[in-house]
């Protein structure tokens, strides 16, 4: 009996110790699967320094090959330009005194002739042969003897000299030891990358405190771009100002983009920061497809009033969550009755109107309505083109602070809202993770007319 026990017991201590193998080799396998990854990163880290080595060495050596050609073919037409001045100069300084030398070798000549006539006049006995002497008295070049001609004093004819900026060449030197950086980072970077519903919101900030920049550039393209395939990819400029933050709309649900931005500092832009590969996994804004009235286009971003029952027209989910930004666009407008307008809603279970209790409501005068409460302050009427935009924020006593703006004015106000939105309302819209107390909506509108197409985003 004592045997079989000890048999029994053996066996069990044989099964825990083959479950601690298996569990040992599965915890391996993970931390292996783990490892090779951080390996791979780490690969990819080593790799991303050696490419952008070997390009900035590249650039390095083609610049200052650019900088000695410039340099050597500026140089070299400078010089000429210089060579041909000092040569001007010399022929019209030259040409009044080569004629100056013309005009005394002219006279030479007569007085050697003179000379020579009056010595042979003298060898033949002047005496007898008066009409001789008349005759040589009366010779043109007999009469100007006594006439020098004035030629300049040393101090009155130009001396050709070159004057040199001096230092220059030490300027060069200081200039070109102070051309160019060598750095391991951009000086502005992206920090941050939130998902929207068919956007993203890019935030980015500068390495260096002490470098001020002025102006940002931010750029996008289409799929994973890694740093050394940049080279290789179409980057799109999408935002050029002095904010830090940019909303990238209109993007494709699901899709990788790849971000980068660079920062003006003085007169030139700096490099390009690493690319940022992100995604947004929120779908876009849109109507609802099927509501009789109404037709959708752009994905249905787009919603037209066509012929039909005059009714909402809502949202195709209730998508709109609280701390993001909704804007739509009117893109045509036709006439307008009392009731029309668009804004956000609580529930979609009222199609008749949207001046009702859970519903902030902007009119086409520009009338607010809380609730199917009328506000005293107005905003601008809606018209073809006419922007409008909604925030919200939850904020700590339960109520939903909203902000309309139409055109450049806004309208700013604290709306309590009696229902709140549990996680179950939004299980599959592909959303972050909200907190039991985030508020969604439904986005709508209503006109009577047709002709009236708004686009939301």
């Amino acid at each position: 009996m004592c045997n079989k026990i000890s048999i029994t017991v053996t066996m069990c201590d044989a099964d825990e110790l083959v479950q601690n193998v298996i569990d040992t080799i599965d915890n391996a396998s993970v931390q292996k699967h783990g490892l090779t990854e951080q390996l791979n990163s780490l690969n990819q880290a080593k790799q991303q320094i050696q490419h952008s080595s070997k390009i900035a060495s590249e650039q390095v050596r083609n610049h200052f090959e650019n900088l000695r050609k410039i340099l050597n073919e500026s140089l070299e037409e400078r010089m000429s330009e210089m060579l041909a001045e000092v040569q001007a100069l010399e022929k019209s300084n030259l040409e009044p005194l080569n004629q100056c030398a013309d005009m005394i070798n002219l006279s030479l000549e007569d007085a050697a002739s003179c000379i020579s006539e009056g010595k042979t006049l003298l060898a033949n006995g002047p005496e007898t042969d008066i009409d001789a002497l008349l005759k040589f008295k009366d010779a043109p070049h007999t009469k100007d003897l006594h006439e020098l001609p004035e030629v300049p004093s040393l101090s009155e004819v130009a001396f050709i000299s070159v004057n040199f900026v001096e230092g220059v060449a030490n300027r060069f030197q200081d200039l070109i030891a102070d051309e160019g950086r060598v750095s391991d980072r951009a000086p502005v970077n992206i920090t941050e990358v939130e998902e929207r519903p068919g956007a993203l919101l890019v935030t980015w900030e500068e390495e260096d405190d002490e470098t001020e920049a002025s102006e940002f550039r931010l750029q996008y393209c289409y799929g994973e771009i890694t740093a050394w395939d940049v080279g290789k990819a179409t980057f799109n400029t999408v935002y050029t100002g002095s904010n830090t933050t940019h909303l990238v709309k209109r993007l494709r649900y699901n899709m990788p983009y790849s971000f980068r931005v660079s920062c003006r500092i003085d007169d030139h832009w700096s490099t390009w920061s690493v690319p940022r590969v992100a995604q947004t996994r929120i779908p876009p804004y849109q109507w609802d497809e099927n509501t009789e009235g109404y037709s959708t286009s752009n994905e249905n971003r787009t919603g037209t009033r066509c012929n039909g029952l005059t009714r909402v027209l809502y949202s195709k989910s209730q998508c709109y969550r609280a701390g993001f930004q909704l804007s739509f666009r009117i893109l045509d407008s036709g006439e307008k009755s009392p009731f029309d307008g668009l804004g956000i809603a609580v529930t979609n279970d009222d199609i008749d109107t949207m001046k009702r209790e859970g519903a902030v409501f902007l009119a086409c005068d520009g009338t607010v309505f809380i609730d199917g409460q009328e506000m005293k302050t107005r905003l601008p009427c809606l018209t073809r083109n006419s922007s409008i935009s909604i925030e919200t924020e939850t904020l700590p006593n339960g109520k939903v602070r909203v902000s309309v703006q139409v055109g450049d004015k806004e309208l700013t106000f604290d709306w309590k809202v009696d229902k709140l939105v549990t996680l179950g309302m939004i299980g599959g819209l592909g959303m972050t993770p909200l907190t039991e107390s985030t508020q969604c909506f439904f986005f709508g509108m209503i006109f009577s007319h047709e002709d009236w197409k708004i686009s939301v985003e």
